[in-house]
């Protein structure tokens, strides 16, 4: 499918699934500016130690993953699309923190605690009414096209953002990019006003809720959401100190290195949403989970800019073969619970959360006694776990207390 085509399809999406795609197209534009750079400003705040950044993030998912059974009873007292919006509150407060957060000021570890409680009640109000809302509005019958769509627009404006950011911090510092960070969250709010009411009530008690994510009745589905847990977080906060510190601190090379990488996944990513509408998405996941797998090792091992730049074309490419089916199966199943896609949301956050915490510990462990490469290495052990994710599995082992 062309280009054109496939954001001419955006007229074609419901009211709900447009409006949330636009949301979160502009929230990505805000976050952008923070997600590969606000890591590397926490690791050289820290004195460049990656085990200050493992345990921040660490400690977030800690949070996050002990306070979402609770956090899930809101949805009983307002919309969804509210929560989202009063998430954006919480994201501002966090994005004012990295503002003021600086080795000169007296408060800095008062900040460190509020940034870690504003990042865990953010994510506590937000990604569980996000995904609810995106299982509900998605169009059943091309569910691989339709949760690709976002993927495209996220990683078109990842082309721009990288180099953009570092120059913004090359030029005028962290301080302009924090602001810029916080000016396209407050801008996405705007579209959510728009989306439809959804209401859910949350049934499953606090302690249930733990007994299912820890259940051998369920270990399958929730090893696959815990392992992605643990690979996203390796993307997230290893990987980048890691090309900063093979790029030896410049900002513009981190910056271009990440957009290119991006700009040749996005040319080849157009197909796939496609493909998993007609292939076995199945079939489709369990070869994109071991090719994703060997993307981790190949990652480990670089020692240049031109070794980054491959390895992470290969890894973003295999990882398009095993996100858009992965995805497109995570909502196929939610949208296919209907009256339990709340409670299906919450224990698949609560096990990807539990595999960021893992990550956390591992990479601490595994980075002080063996090396950053080891660290790979497990990323790519744990990341075959993602293969597990079934719809047949789920609907055998994992079906909710009946009505």
């Amino acid at each position: 499918m062309s280009i054109l085509k496939r954001f001419k399809n955006f007229e074609n999406l419901s009211n709900g699934l447009r409006y949330l795609y636009l949301h979160r197209a502009i929230r990505n534009i805000g976050w952008g500016f923070l997600n590969l750079f606000g890591v590397i400003f926490i690791y050289n705040l820290s004195g460049e130690r990656v085990e200050f950044v493992l345990a921040f993030y660490g400690i977030v998912s800690v949070i996050y993953f002990l306070l979402l059974p609770l956090g899930a009873k809101l949805f009983r007292y307002t919309s969804l699309h509210r929560l989202m919006i009063i998430s954006t509150f919480f994201c501002l407060l966090y994005l004012a923190g990295f503002y003021f957060l600086n080795e000169n000021n007296r408060w800095i570890w008062a900040i460190v605690v509020a940034l870690v409680f504003f990042d865990a009640f953010n994510k506590l109000v937000y990604w569980v009414p996000y995904h609810v809302d995106l299982a509900r509005f998605v169009n059943k019958h091309h569910r691989g096209r339709q949760v690709s769509f976002i993927a495209v627009i996220v990683s078109v404006i990842g082309v721009v953002i990288p180099i953009f950011s570092s120059f913004i911090i090359e030029k005028y510092g962290f301080s302009v990019l924090f602001i810029l960070a916080g000016l396209g969250v407050l801008i996405s709010a705007l579209p959510l006003v728009y989306i439809p009411h959804t209401r859910e009530e949350y049934e499953f008690g606090y302690l249930e809720s733990f007994r299912k994510v820890f259940n051998k009745k369920h270990i399958k589905i929730n090893a696959g959401y815990f392992a992605d847990g643990f690979q996203s977080a390796l993307g997230l906060y290893v990987w980048p100190i890691f090309i900063y510190l093979l790029l030896k601190g410049n900002y513009y090379g981190v910056g271009f290195v990440s957009a290119l990488i991006i700009f040749i996944t996005v040319l080849l990513r157009f197909m796939v949403g496609e493909l998993t509408d007609k292939w076995d998405k199945e079939k489709l996941l369990k070869m994109g989970n071991v090719l994703y797998a060997a993307g981790w090792v190949f990652k480990g091992l670089s020692v240049t800019g031109v070794h980054i730049f491959l390895a992470g074309v290969y890894h973003n490419f295999s990882n398009i073969f095993l996100r858009t089916p992965f995805d497109a199966l995570t909502y196929e199943i939610a949208a296919d619970e209907g009256h339990y896609v709340d409670e299906f949301s919450v224990l698949r956050e609560m096990s990807l959360h539990l595999g960021k915490i893992f990550l956390a510990l591992v990479a601490i462990l595994v980075y002080t006694w063996l090396g950053v490469v080891w660290v790979f290495v497990a990323g790519a052990i744990v990341s075959l776990l993602m293969g597990l994710i079934s719809k047949r599995e789920f609907e055998a082992e994992m079906h909710p207390r009946q009505r």
